[in-house]
């Protein structure tokens, strides 16, 4: 009858790496030194497998944990927590280590984000005052740049992080995209869906510094422009009338327009009368720019409330 597993804590200097390794230590990665300082600050989490060693009597081989075991033996950990696996062949360690890579599921971008925040809260209710970026690096031992990458993905629209969420488009861009203003992330999206993110990206850089120009100028209209065509509508009666008997607007109308011929006097002033004349079409343009832009502020509270109200079921 085979012996069953055991869990027990085994000094650190009994246990030897394994005799192949299916993915060798980095001890440079970031990776391997977040790893490093987790374990230094809070200990092991989870348990290492282990197998008598055939090789040398009285030792354990590592079977799956390598990267854990690495750590402890540069700590200088007395023990380790351990999962004891007896009878294994050289052939089951090997299946085992490509298992355990293959089939461990990976955590998505967003769901690393949403965590966090929910660390986040949790810290602010606990010490009363919100927290800073580098508090919670402290604690979860990842560097701030990647953990304001990870929350800036909340930023994005659900419907772009389903896409994300999806694999349709690289991490990368989805970065990239968070930089935009959630109304006009959708415009974005197919190019992030077909461009790599080489080229994506500075793409996005440009457009986000024309946006930031253009709101400390105070022009921020031309953000919310749509396709414009000035439609010809006649003046009422009594407008043409009026201006027919006390002739108000007709000098400066011409002076204004720099007209220098009878012909382009008429032009204008059939211009004039299908509200064609160019300031009625700019007042034109100023209305349906208007509308864009009550729109498209619409658009961005329901965005918002759909963010919220996902966060609520969460």
């Amino acid at each position: 009858m085979p012996m069953q597993d055991e869990i027990r804590d085994i000094p650190t200097g009994q246990i030897i790496a394994p005799w192949v390794i299916l993915r060798a230590v980095n001890r440079a990665s970031v990776d391997y030194l977040e790893l490093r300082d987790s374990i230094a600050a809070v200990g092991f989490i989870n348990s290492i497998c282990v197998r008598p060693s055939p090789r040398k009597p009285g030792m354990m081989e590592v079977v799956e944990g390598l990267h854990r075991h690495t750590v402890a033996c540069e700590l200088k950990r007395p023990t380790m927590p351990c999962i004891v696996k007896h009878g294994l062949t050289d052939e089951d360690v090997l299946a085992i280590q490509i298992q355990g890579n293959s089939i461990r599921p990976e955590t998505t971008p967003l769901e690393y984000a949403k965590q966090i925040r929910k660390i986040m809260q949790a810290l602010s209710a606990q010490r009363g005052a919100d927290v800073s970026i580098a508090e919670v690096s402290n604690v979860i031992h990842k560097s701030t740049v990647w953990i304001s990458q990870q929350l800036g993905l909340l930023r994005l629209l659900p419907s772009v992080q389903k896409v994300l969420t999806r694999g349709e488009i690289p991490l990368a861009s989805a970065y990239a995209l968070t930089r935009i203003v959630p109304a006009r992330q959708c415009h974005f999206l197919d190019l992030a869906r077909t461009m790599e993110s080489k080229d994506f990206v500075p793409l996005v850089a440009s457009w986000v510094k024309r946006y930031k120009e253009a709101v400390r100028q105070g022009k921020l209209d031309v953000f919310y422009e749509v396709e414009f065509s000035p439609q010809p509508h006649l003046r009422w009666l009594r407008e043409v009338l009026g201006e027919y008997e006390r002739r108000a607007v007709a000098v400066s109308t011409l002076i204004k327009n720099n007209c220098q011929t009878p012909l382009e006097g008429w032009c204008l002033a059939l211009q004039w009368a299908l509200h064609l004349d160019p300031e009625s079409v700019n007042e034109q343009r100023g209305r349906v720019v208007e509308r864009s832009r009550i729109h498209t502020l619409i658009r961005e509270a329901e965005n918002d409330n759909e963010n919220d109200n996902e966060n609520d079921n969460e």
